[in-house]
């Protein structure tokens, strides 16, 4: 009698145990069973993945321009993303070389160019026809800015082509040789540096971002505005080409370092008499039994950055101008929502036209830092991140100068 009873358990206990085996096998079918995706999620998973990328190249390699990421409108951050992006993936590049290359390298560096022309010739084919399936490049950058153009912003692949040809340019020419003067720096800046203020002002004047853009399109349009559009053009020009000046000064003991290389313009080395062997001593090593050769490196940096400051001054002087044209032709316009608007702008600049020349703000702090420190550019107070960015940044575009 208790066998029988105790059979009956066993036999309950193996049929439940068998049941529960039976649920979680269900459950975990279930679980195991893939999901399924539509495009449109994929798509966003991809844009998603590509700003992440494009952010963290951009805070390893330009981290000034991250922080002033920040002044643009949530709408825009994509295309200044991908354009700084951009510019950054050619820089590894072209300044990314090393002397005295085979053939062969000089080659795949070409195929490397070749290839970021592909991707602006498919964002060429998705701005010619916006209705065409959602095709993305592949590349962080060139994927944000497809997209940029999918959602109906200006993206200047003009100004595009334009840096790939320079910073091309620049590869095959002066880092052999270095730069032959300053106006040679000016050139690259303005092939590289002055091209990214122009794609950036194209994104900010897009029509299709209405409210935000559409003043400064009309004012634009205005007959009277063409010194307004030339004063635009050349201020961010003089922007950019400051810019490269400055940064090959910030970057001289990179060049010595890694290429064995003074990247500052020859007819200055000539000038104030430098001994290149010396001088590659110095900034190597930090220090130099001649005081002579720290003095006549500190004359060159100097001079050097001379030209950048006056880019600078040159670029305000027209910005203050800009300032008081727009003021002119809103006033004669007669036009009542022209005017009514105007008078909602930060000293009467609108977003979409003073926020390129932000860009110029690091270097205006550089040269600040420089000069304090009597253009010694090997100074180690000149290594510390500049903390007076942020504020700078703020106050520039609170009170519009720079």
């Amino acid at each position: 009698m208790i066998q029988s009873r105790t059979s009956l358990q066993f036999q309950r206990s193996i049929h439940s145990t068998r049941q529960l085996l039976l649920r979680n096998s269900a459950t975990l079918r279930e679980i195991q069973k893939p999901q399924k995706y539509t495009f449109q999620q994929i798509y966003e998973t991809k844009i998603e993945k590509a700003r992440q990328d494009c952010v963290s190249e951009i805070k390893k390699f330009d981290g000034s321009s991250f922080l002033l990421s920040k002044f643009y409108p949530g709408f825009l951050q994509d295309a200044y993303l991908g354009i700084k992006a951009f510019n950054i993936e050619l820089s590894k590049i072209s300044l990314g070389f090393q002397p005295g290359a085979s053939s062969k390298s000089e080659r795949f560096n070409d195929m490397k160019f070749a290839f970021w022309e592909e991707q602006i010739d498919k964002c060429e084919m998705l701005e010619q026809d916006p209705n065409s399936p959602k095709v993305l490049t592949g590349e962080p950058a060139t994927t944000l800015l497809s997209d940029s153009i999918r959602n109906g912003v200006n993206i200047n692949l003009e100004a595009l082509r334009q840096m790939v040809k320079s910073h091309q340019y620049f590869l095959k020419n002066e880092s052999k040789k270095g730069f032959d003067n300053v106006e040679k720096v000016c050139s690259f800046g303005e092939g590289t540096n002055s091209q990214v203020n122009y794609a950036i002002q194209s994104a900010l004047l897009s029509p299709s971002l209405k409210e935000f853009s559409n003043f400064s399109i009309r004012l634009l349009e205005l007959p009277e505005s063409n010194d307004i559009r030339n004063n635009l053009s050349d201020i961010s020009a003089h922007l950019g080409q400051a810019t490269s000046v400055c940064s090959f000064v910030i970057a001289l003991k990179y060049f010595v370092d890694t290429k064995g290389q003074l990247m500052l313009p020859l007819d200055i080395l000539i000038k104030n008499k430098i001994p290149q062997e010396d001088v590659l001593r110095l900034i190597k090593n930090g220090q130099t039994d001649t005081p002579e050769v720290k003095d006549a490196l500190k004359n060159a940096v100097f001079e050097t950055c001379t030209t950048a400051n006056d880019h600078i001054l040159t670029a305000r002087s027209k910005f203050d101008s800009l300032k008081q044209q727009i003021n002119n032709v809103v006033k004669n316009s007669n036009d009542t929502e022209l005017m009514s608007h105007f008078k909602t702008f930060n000293h009467g600049v609108p977003d979409c036209l003073f926020l390129p020349f932000m860009n110029g703000i690091p270097t205006i702090l550089y040269l600040e830092r420089l000069e304090k420190y009597d253009f010694d550019v090997l100074n180690p107070n000149l290594k510390f991140k500049e903390w007076r960015l942020a504020w700078r940044a703020f106050r520039s575009h609170h009170g519009r100068f720079f």
